[in-house]
């Protein structure tokens, strides 16, 4: 239970907040130390000790390599937690969820989708689909923003197709889960794979949610569900229609506690609720915080070069450290700082759209379940 030791050991960034920590004797022997907090918040959310989690995580990983062979670097023991996570600590679904992801990925060729995909078209999209992360939360979180109200598919389709976009989104996730989530977490002093997502509803309407805006939330979302799971801490919807609202009201009591936690629709006084998740400076202007940066400029620590640098000089690290070969591209610390991201939070925001598509149009069950996820 070596890696078990490891993960709990050596963690690239030390935990902040800490209420302490704890020995506890491993299955092989050894002593390490957890995070009081840590586990305290792993039992509350999934009824395990972090201790426990780790050795799931550690017979996942035998269970994959059985069948996968040896998993290369980028797959550390965090990146199989989220999947084990995702179904709900059950080894045998998690590892079928990661057998299809590898398989996709392989078939998708999404490992060099850093370096092998130019998207030539941003600053259009970003126009006429506004998205990207934008600062980070008062924990050091990412946050992750989008005006699906706002989202002109007859535009895009004049200077793109649907199949660059869901190629520009492979590469964003790509990004967020490599590139942005690392840098916050450099940046905090803390690990953070998780993002807050905000998602500004004003506009949402029937004229809005075309098929084709449909079509496209419904593509991203299928990817995130299925290959990007556990990677969103909270959604926090704004400017919500009525109807919405009242759709939202009675679908949520049908969803676990935990995702209905996960998902949190602002009243009127939403610039006062944001501002106690958000610093204002890390806050556009027009949500209540004082930061006057256009969205597409996507401020935060992931565009600090000295962070990027440190992010390759642990990659390189962690290679040399585990001995695995690496399967990944990344692009050099100059590209990397101007690069923009997005993670499953995307998929938060096409979902939200598709169940205020339903709210309006009258089948609220299928999308409310999509957004739940």
């Amino acid at each position: 239970m070596k890696r078990i030791a490891r993960a709990l050991k050596n963690k690239e960034v030390a935990p902040a907040f800490s209420s302490g920590t704890s020995e506890v004797a491993l299955s092989d022997g050894s002593m390490t130390s957890i995070d009081t907090a840590e586990d305290a918040e792993c039992r509350a959310a999934w009824g395990v000790s972090l201790e426990q989690e780790w050795q799931l995580v550690e017979q996942l990983r035998e269970e994959v390599e059985l069948e996968a062979g040896e998993l290369p670097v980028e797959w550390d023991d965090h990146v199989l937690r989220r999947f084990l996570r995702a179904r709900k600590h059950n080894i045998y679904k998690a590892k079928v969820m990661i057998l299809d992801t590898l398989n996709w990925r392989k078939e998708a060729n999404v490992d060099t989708v850093l370096t092998d995909f130019h998207f030539h078209e941003k600053d259009q999209f970003n126009k006429w689909y506004p998205e990207g992360f934008y600062g980070v939360d008062r924990e050091g979180r990412p946050i992750y923003v989008q005006q699906p109200g706002k989202m002109d598919t007859d535009q895009l389709w004049k200077f793109t197709t649907l199949e660059r976009c869901v190629r520009y989104h492979l590469q964003q996730q790509e990004r967020y889960w490599r590139i942005i989530a690392p840098a916050a977490s450099v940046a905090r002093g803390r690990r953070h794979e998780q993002s807050l997502v905000l998602i500004d509803m004003d506009g949402v309407g029937i004229s809005t949610l075309t098929s084709e805006v449909r079509n496209i939330m419904g593509t991203i979302m299928k990817i995130d569900q299925d290959y990007y799971p556990e990677l969103m801490w909270k959604a926090c919807l704004v400017n919500v229609p009525v109807s919405f609202r009242v759709i939202w009201s009675m679908v949520k009591h049908f969803m676990d506690a935990r995702t209905q936690a996960k998902i949190e629709v602002l009243g009127t006084n939403f610039q006062e609720e944001l501002q106690r998740l958000v610093a204002p400076e890390n806050l556009m202007a027009c949500y209540g915080g004082t930061s006057t940066a256009p969205l597409g400029v996507q401020p935060g620590p992931w565009q600090d070069p000295a962070i990027l640098a440190k992010l390759a000089e642990q990659r390189q690290q962690r290679q040399q450290e585990s001995g695995r070969p690496a399967s990944m591209t990344y692009p050099p610390v100059s590209q990397a700082a101007g690069a923009e991201g997005q993670d499953d939070a995307a998929a938060a925001a096409a979902a939200a759209g598709a169940a205020a598509a339903s709210a309006l149009q009258g089948s609220p069950a299928v999308e409310a379940a999509a957004l739940a996820s």
